[in-house]
């Protein structure tokens, strides 16, 4: 069973039903599969593919039958965090930026006060806001191949929708302050060893290996497994009493002068590379 899926069921191999649809939802018993399918993107977290993630997570906590979920990217990436297209948005436009910051906030509650756990199948890179939302389940199984990274201090922007309050809590205050105010990538087995990951595997293998921990937790006994989440949430509800105040700095970030320089500084860099790659030289 592998993770690195185009238009396929990863279940079963049959074409996805839902086509076109930015988050695709399959069944496996009691455990729900959450697909990012905007492969063709990198599964960029963007308004769109943000608000679909957010009403398919709410889809299945509502639906009854659920014991786990498991989340994962289509193609070669997890998810590549914003595009220069939606950041740019979101310096330009102050109501789409509150939006986008507004159902990331709500990302972070929806999955944190989930009533059964969820696991993360990061099958490639995982890059800005999307680290969050990795992070955000119970357990998470990289490929040995994948990294998180948060650069957004390098375009001037910081993570407003959780990322400063889990880490610390996950690794060390240390550990955090080196990666969230470099903005360095953290390879598979670097994260595990920080304890930002629970396992490592061969990519093939990442999809196998989260839906065999979702089996295991849906076998347990749910009302105990319920309690153990909650409680161990604790903690990072009570961390997140800073989320408004997260979420509120990134927002006025984006108007500063040195965010507009870099995000523009950064799409000439990405323009000069494919005008290299259409020439091909």
């Amino acid at each position: 069973m592998s993770a690195n899926l185009a238009g396929d069921d990863p279940l079963t191999g049959a074409p996805l039903t839902g086509e076109g649809e930015l988050v695709r939802v399959a069944r496996d018993g009691a455990v729900a599969l959450l697909t990012l399918a905007r492969p063709q993107a990198a599964n960029a977290l963007d308004a769109e593919i943000s608000d679909a993630l957010l009403a398919a997570i709410r889809s299945v906590r509502d639906a009854g039958d659920v014991r786990a979920m498991v989340l994962t990217g289509a193609g070669s990436a997890f998810s590549g965090g914003g595009d220069v297209a939606t950041i740019r948005a979101m310096r330009d436009d102050p109501a789409v930026r509150a939006a986008i910051l507004g159902t990331h906030a709500e990302l972070f509650w929806e999955m944190t006060r989930l009533p059964f756990p969820s696991v993360a199948a990061v099958n490639g890179p995982a890059v800005g806001a999307a680290v969050t939302v990795a992070l955000l389940c119970d357990l998470v199984v990289m490929a040995d191949d994948a990294f998180f990274s948060d650069p957004r201090v390098s375009l001037g922007l910081l993570d407003g929708a959780g990322g400063l309050l889990l880490w610390p809590l996950l690794t060390s205050l240390s550990a955090a302050r080196e990666y969230l105010l470099l903005g360095d990538r953290v390879t598979a087995a670097e994260a595990h060893r920080l304890g930002l990951a629970n396992r490592v595997v061969a990519t093939p293998d990442v999809l196998t290996e989260a839906m065999g921990l979702a089996q295991r937790l849906v076998r347990l006994p749910g009302p105990a497994v319920r309690e153990i989440r909650r409680l161990l949430n604790i903690p990072v509800e009570q961390a997140a009493a800073a989320l408004a105040d997260s979420s509120k700095a990134e927002y006025d970030l984006f108007d500063t002068p040195e965010h507009h320089a870099l995000v523009e500084r950064l799409a000439d860099r990405l323009a000069a590379r494919t005008r290299t790659q259409d020439t091909g030289s």
